[in-house]
């Protein structure tokens, strides 16, 4: 089963998924950058006010985030998560994942507020360890 991602800022790669929750009720898309360094998939704080999560309705983590963007930042976890993947060949694979954390940055400026508008949401590793990763001049691969 082999999943095709592209190439975006940076040459990063990247994969569009199907993101759904049933509390709070989300059945949106979502691009993931493709981040082997991040434990965690995360949802940055532009794709989180896109997908409108009211940050009221999640649990606030017990574990801090640390190196994503700038100034302070809470951190929320959103349960029982769905990612559908389109794979190559026709068809869908779903990946579900006990939470996934949303970032809620505080920034203090506007240079800061830039800053942190341009964060990608992050397929982690908590995803990432189930596949071989490889990556080609136009695309991400991931294969099972």
């Amino acid at each position: 089963m082999r999943i095709y991602g592209g190439r975006g800022r940076g040459r990063l790669g990247y994969v569009n998924a199907f993101l759904t929750c049933s509390n709070p009720p989300l059945d949106d898309p979502i691009r993931l950058y493709v981040d082997t360094g991040a434990s965690r998939t995360t949802i940055a704080d532009r794709d989180a006010i896109r997908l409108g999560i009211n940050y009221a309705q999640l649990e606030e983590s017990p574990v801090p985030v640390v190196g994503i963007g700038c100034g302070r930042i809470k951190s929320y976890l959103l349960h029982n998560v769905f990612l559908t993947f389109r794979v190559v060949g026709g068809g869908y694979h779903l990946e579900r994942l006990p939470s996934v954390t949303v970032l809620k940055h505080l920034p203090r400026s506007a240079s800061e507020l830039a800053v942190i508008n341009q964060i990608p949401s992050l397929l982690g590793i908590d995803v990432l360890e189930k596949y071989s990763v490889r990556f080609t001049r136009k695309r991400v691969v991931l294969e099972k």
